[in-house]
């Protein structure tokens, strides 16, 4: 029998999409974790939310905003633009060729998917971000995984490349080890309110299920004489939809033409526009004449930490009215029940933070946790 690990330990629980507005409908970890409140978000999904979280600085400064920016110069797809429109069957399997290439390539690190984007327009694009956030020395910009490996401090890290159960699971057994912070991240409640909408008795049984891991990672800590702090917040919330708009279409019928007038990429909230001038003013009064949403002034952007001086991420940048889906975009030709991805000023937008640890001033902002967390963490070793 091993001698119990009476280090302090520190627990962090990052849930992808569990909003502030939905943890109170359901009166969530109350009692386990009592020190809550909600959190600012920021615009994105959660390409640029994670980055930003770990970072502690916007997306206008680490780089990396929506999944795909527009790259037509160094594209690693620059080769499929060659290519001709194929039957669906073979398009899939062409899909499925480019993803293995890019996988053996090993170039990209992080978190891509190449979703519904036609592949002569993915000739365009790239992956924002190649590194890996979660890896110390894979992003560029600080994150909280570098500050901790600068300070020595022992830690562990669970994500989206292995099962939430196993993940779950694989926490609980490293409570008695060496390892003063265990970071487990699970994107499995967002998948699941894209499939059933935020109200739904699924939505209501998960968060249960996470309450009872809360208190059995608790109950485990205590009996392993651990001293333990527990975080658990996530990157953003969740809206429901009830619209959809085919805005490519619509593009279409007023003359515009992909390739010819504008290159554009369809996300499932935002639209982004590269311009020939001749159409810049036209296009921005006919969407935001459209409404389903509206065009985001330079100065917003910049505001909300999502202006580049490249404008690779859109020359004209079209946001969604909370609870409006692009269908079909480049992320799904069929509707999801619930999306994120709008304003962060809309309230569904913001994320939420909890913990058992009241001598701290709450959070207002996922750009505030990164200090938080590492100051915790130096103060308490």
């Amino acid at each position: 029998m091993t001698a119990a690990n009476t280090s302090r330990l520190t627990i962090i629980l990052l849930i992808d999409a569990l909003g502030w507005e939905i943890v109170r409908e359901h009166d969530f970890c109350e009692a386990l974790l009592p020190c809550s409140g909600p959190l600012d978000t920021i615009l994105g999904y959660s390409s640029a939310a994670i980055p930003s979280l770990l970072s502690g600085t916007p997306p206008s400064v680490h780089g990396a905003w929506a999944m795909y920016r527009y790259a037509p110069e160094t594209s690693p797809f620059k080769f499929l633009r060659r290519v001709p429109r194929l039957p669906h069957p073979l398009e899939w399997r062409l899909r499925a060729l480019t993803r293995w290439i890019t996988e053996k390539r090993k170039t990209i690190k992080g978190y891509y998917d190449l979703y519904e984007i036609p592949l002569d327009v993915l000739g365009y694009f790239d992956v924002a971000h190649h590194g890996d956030p979660y890896v110390p020395g894979g992003f560029g910009e600080e994150t909280f995984f570098d500050r901790l490996a600068k300070e020595n401090v022992p830690f562990k890290v669970w994500t989206y490349r292995t099962p939430e159960p196993k993940n779950l699971e694989a926490l609980r057994n490293s409570i008695d080890s060496p390892n003063r912070v265990l970071f487990l991240y699970t994107a499995e409640l967002d998948a699941l309110m894209h499939r059933v909408g935020t109200v739904h008795g699924a939505v209501a049984e998960k968060l249960r299920s996470y309450e009872k891991w809360v208190r059995t990672l608790l109950d485990a800590a205590s009996s392993a004489g651990r001293d333990t702090t527990f975080f658990l917040f996530s990157d953003h919330g969740m809206t429901d939809v009830k619209t959809v708009v085919d805005l490519k279409s619509e593009v279409r019928k007023w003359g515009y033409r992909m390739g010819r007038d504008f290159m554009a990429f369809y996300d499932s909230t935002m639209a982004r526009f590269w311009c020939d001038p001749k159409i810049t003013d036209d296009l921005v009064k006919k969407l935001d004449g459209s409404g389903w949403g509206r065009v985001l002034a330079a100065a917003e952007l910049e505001a909300l930490g999502c202006r580049f001086a490249d404008d690779s991420y859109g020359e004209v940048i079209f946001l969604c009215a909370p609870g409006y889906l692009i269908v079909p975009s480049y992320m799904g030709k069929e509707p999801v029940a619930a999306m994120h991805g709008y304003h962060p000023q809309d309230p569904s937008s913001r994320g939420c933070f909890f913990s058992n640890d009241s001598s701290r001033r709450l959070p207002e902002s996922i750009l505030d946790l990164k200090d938080l967390l590492v100051t915790h963490v130096l103060e308490t070793r």
